[in-house]
């Protein structure tokens, strides 16, 4: 066989692999031998997407795409979201999962509630212990990341990353975040306008995203997507009554259970597990002197990342709803 010939063979199964990687499908994960390691950071309490954010990460874990380690409560103004996380953990049946609390004197989040004093105090129907106090989130922290392998934990927040300074100003914490954290995935504004977004602007964050921005060690892609993208509304109605999430939507704002909610969390997660459904584009996240924040596309920062949905709404719609309305796997 000539050489032009066996030059021309291997071209050709190089573009069958690439065009291979183009076409999977969003439903599915590229196969790979290890799951995704996920440390998810919630302001659960203020809106209904952290709990459908956390359906998601749960179906995705049933599917073996990744494995959580652990569930971080991001706001002491309003105690009850850790027995959120414990119901919906419990629900999807890991209520072994270690669950950390944002503790401290400095006020952080959101004191409305709409139905996580109601979901956290209703142990008889849906099985938790934890109601409304557990351990301090840097502690939990700490010990999830000193179990990992080198550069494998992926930390996903949608909410106020306040505890991630905290980790970072810890001797031992900057230590193993450098060591054992590949990424981390903010949900936040990622538009080019400036605006003072919930997470990183609001309910008393806006200091701590200053040096969060200024000295985070490792790669950031921050995800915005998700204002366009309703779910909750379709296929979640349809689930069972002890079913925690489904009364989340049903409690908050104007019934999301029936008019749906925007996306942001799930999109987040959905990254983290799916990632060839993205685009990620250069640039930098930028935090004015106000406060404010936005991205810079022509300010090219190495560890800066923005995602950006490669499908639809529609087909992302569909895909977050299946995974927010699937059955556990282990109940």
């Amino acid at each position: 066989m000539s050489r032009q010939i066996i030059i021309h063979k291997v071209i050709i199964v190089i573009i069958g692999f690439v065009i291979t990687l183009s076409t999977v499908s969003c439903n599915e994960t590229l196969k790979t031998n290890d799951k995704i390691k996920i440390i998810f950071d919630t302001d659960i309490g203020s809106d209904c997407d952290d709990a459908g954010a956390m359906a998601v990460l749960h179906k995705l874990a049933d599917y073996d795409e990744v494995e959580i380690l652990g569930v971080i409560f991001s706001s002491n103004a309003n105690k009850f979201g850790t027995g959120t996380c414990a119901a919906i953990n419990t629900y999807y049946g890991r209520n072994y999962l270690p669950l950390g609390q944002l503790q401290g004197n400095t006020i952080i989040g959101d004191p409305g509630d709409s139905y996580s004093k109601y979901i956290a105090k209703s142990t008889n129907i849906y099985g938790h212990s934890v109601i409304d106090s557990t351990t301090e989130a840097i502690i939990v922290y700490i010990e999830l990341l000193k179990k990992q392998p080198d550069s494998s934990v992926t930390l996903i927040t949608v909410g106020h990353p306040v505890a991630l300074l905290y980790l970072l100003k810890d001797k031992e914490g900057e230590k193993l975040i450098k060591q054992k954290v590949q990424k981390w995935i903010a949900m936040t504004h990622t538009d080019t306008v400036p605006k003072m977004d919930w997470n990183f602007g609001r309910n008393g964050c806006a200091p701590f995203v200053t040096e969060l921005l200024k000295s985070w060690p490792t790669k950031i892609y921050f995800s915005g997507a998700g204002e366009k993208i309703i779910t909750g509304n379709k296929k979640l109605p349809e689930t069972d009554s002890l079913n925690p999430v489904k009364k989340v939507y049903q409690l908050w704002g104007n019934n999301a259970l029936k008019n749906g909610r925007c996306s942001w969390d799930q999109i987040a997660v959905l990254f983290a597990a799916r990632p060839h459904c993205f685009n990620i584009e250069e640039g930098s996240l930028i935090q004015t002197s106000t406060f404010e924040t936005y991205w810079k596309p022509d300010s090219i920062n190495e560890k800066h990342f923005k995602i950006v949905p490669a499908l639809t709404d529609n087909e992302l719609e569909e895909i977050i709803e299946n995974l927010m309305s699937e059955s556990p796997r282990i109940k």
